[in-house]
């Protein structure tokens, strides 16, 4: 039996969080139930929402939308139907089509559809059948108005309105379609409605009504939980430990309460040590600190430019909360055991509540974010976006750590991340990028290799150079007898000496290229990342020496050295300098 089956007709009215998810989870289990009108009108906007969206994939809103009501239809529209301050008019018309579609049968009481629109947004409906649809009204004083209506409106596909005041002509294609589908659901609902919407289309201020609109559903987003950019963006700001977790808890009062509807969350992001917590609070407690933590969701979704209702992004911001909760109690720790620490740690998360420790968390990760920044602006890694020039798995961490929410590449991914949930993943992406900084400087400070940032601009194709091509570069030249004393390309020469003189007979590099390398680090000072930049720059050295062909007239093929900046690469401005 299911958390839904075991809900009684008195407990209707008030789901509790189990057979909300329930639901969720499984919508298709309404078709066994004979009070679905009930259970329906008894969601949030939320979790109705959430329950659509799985039901539209089986294709089965026919299970809930004739027994959904204005209120939850209009945040399905709020939370689906728009792209930041603009309305999504495919995303709206297919919504508001599946409601016409299901609110006018022929078993639905006549009038039901138009109720339900003017208990709506009725501007939303003429806003979205607007676009691409137009409107002439014929002249009933003249027989042949019709027909020229038509020929005017050429290509489109038309159809008169059943009152015969207007002839509506839409594109031959979905979205066209879905307008005309619309229209013909109001007027079979109700005729003077259908001429009136008709009119509203034709005559109506849309780019005003869709600022309003706007308005409306801002105040609505913010009766469930979801702030404006401005609040939202607090979240950054953090906060010391002092005030997370005061000597004296007396002195700390606890969060507001917040009524918003309480989920069951499943603490599986944030490590042992906050389901552990979790789990000690008091069930008073834990409700509270559950439905702020939805909150929190809301806001970290707001403050990365998330839309209200992406199904994936709020996974992501439930992910991303849980991981920094799990950070913040692993540093507030320190180096205590579990058990000692456990009950401090659950009257923080009583006392200060889970947004003022997620803030408390984002204090070290706004010094990591604020360290990749300065490195992306003043440390010569970036060319077209943040650390372009870097290699791997430097230039995917600097992106990942510069975001306003600071996480870590998956496997140097450039699109895969995840949150930096440890106090080793905080010191992972901490000596990455200090990695990167030292290896800007290997290049470029006189101290070291000395590479003039001029040659950047010189390649040919310099979306493809990383820093990691000038410092082998710079290694091999720097071992080549009697080798120039400013950075140059590598001639092909250089190349057949280094293929003869840097491999052993293994194809591994000799100890002078490694010795070169930390002789370099230590003239920076930063020779604690020298086994970091070796183990990822000298195996591609190795790897492009090995596979240099040296023909029997002595001569190399410089097209095969991608790893090495050669003649070849800057032949463009080479030419250019001898013309």
């Amino acid at each position: 039996m299911s958390q839904l089956d075991k809900t009684s007709d008195a407990g209707l009215a008030n789901l509790g969080p189990a057979e909300i998810a329930a639901l969720i989870e499984d919508p298709l289990v309404l078709e066994l139930r004979d009070d679905v009108a009930e259970i329906v009108a008894a969601l949030p906007v939320q979790p109705f929402t959430l329950m659509l969206r799985s039901l539209q994939r089986e294709e089965r809103l026919d299970l809930v939308l004739p027994h959904a009501t204005p209120e939850q239809l209009t945040g399905v529209l709020d939370l689906c139907a728009w792209k930041g301050d603009r309305v999504d008019m495919l995303e709206a018309r297919g919504w508001l089509l599946a409601i016409a579609d299901h609110r006018n049968t022929a078993d639905a009481p006549r009038g039901d559809l138009i109720e339900t629109m003017y208990e709506m947004d009725p501007e939303m409906w003429v806003l979205a059948l607007a676009p691409a649809t137009a409107v002439a009204e014929i002249d009933p004083e003249d027989d042949q108005s019709a027909g020229v209506i038509r020929d005017h409106m050429g290509d489109l596909h038309t159809w008169e309105s059943p009152d015969g005041f207007f002839i509506v002509g839409v594109p031959d294609d979905a979205f066209g379609r879905a307008a005309l589908r619309i229209l013909r659901h109001l007027y079979d609902d109700n005729l003077e409605e259908g001429r009136k919407m008709l009119s509203q289309i034709k005559y109506g201020l849309h780019s005003q009504s869709e600022e309003e609109l706007y308005r409306w559903r801002m105040g609505r987003l913010a009766d469930l939980g979801f702030p404006t950019l401005e609040d939202a963006m607090r979240l950054f700001a953090p906060l010391s430990r002092a005030e997370v977790a005061p000597e004296d808890p007396a002195d700390l009062d606890p969060p507001p309460s917040v009524s918003v509807t309480e989920l069951p969350i499943h603490w599986r992001d944030g490590g042992d040590l906050l389901r552990r917590v979790m789990s000690q609070l008091d069930p008073g407690a834990h409700g509270e600190r559950s439905r702020e933590f939805l909150l929190l969701v809301n806001e970290l979704m707001i403050a990365q430019r998330m839309e209200p209702g992406d199904a994936e992004g709020q996974a992501r911001a439930i992910h991303q909360a849980q991981a920094t909760l799990g950070l913040a109690l692993e540093l507030l720790r320190g180096s205590e055991e579990d058990d000692t620490a456990t009950p401090r740690l659950v009257m923080a998360m009583e006392r200060a509540g889970v947004r003022k420790l997620f803030r408390y968390a984002y204090g070290p990760l706004s010094k990591l974010r604020a360290a990749s920044l300065a490195l992306h602006r003043e440390g010569r890694v970036s060319l077209d976006k943040v650390g372009s020039l870097l290699d791997r798995p430097w230039g995917p961490t600097l992106r990942a750590t510069s975001a306003m929410y600071p996480e870590l590449p998956v496997q140097n991914s450039e699109t895969q991340r995840r949150p930096i949930a440890r106090r080793k993943d905080l010191a992972l992406a901490t000596a990455r990028v200090r990695e990167a900084g030292a290896l800007a400087q290997l290049c470029f400070d006189p101290r070291a290799f000395g590479i003039d940032p001029v040659w950047v601009t010189r390649v040919d194709q310099p979306e493809r150079l990383r820093l990691g091509d000038l410092l082998r570069t710079a290694l091999v030249q720097r071992l080549v007898p009697a080798g120039p004393e400013r950075f140059t390309p590598l001639t092909a020469e250089d190349l057949a000496w280094a293929k003869r003189h840097l491999l052993d007979g293994e194809e591994k590099l000799v100890p002078a290229v490694r010795e070169a390398l930390d002789s370099a680090t230590r003239a920076l000072g930063v020779d604690d990342t020298a086994e970091a930049l070796a183990t990822h720059i000298l195996p591609r050295l190795a790897l492009e020496l090995a596979g240099i062909e040296i023909g029997a007239d002595d001569r190399v093929d410089l097209t095969r050295s991608a790893g090495l900046l050669t003649i070849q690469s800057v032949s463009m401005w080479l030419k250019m300098r001898e013309g």
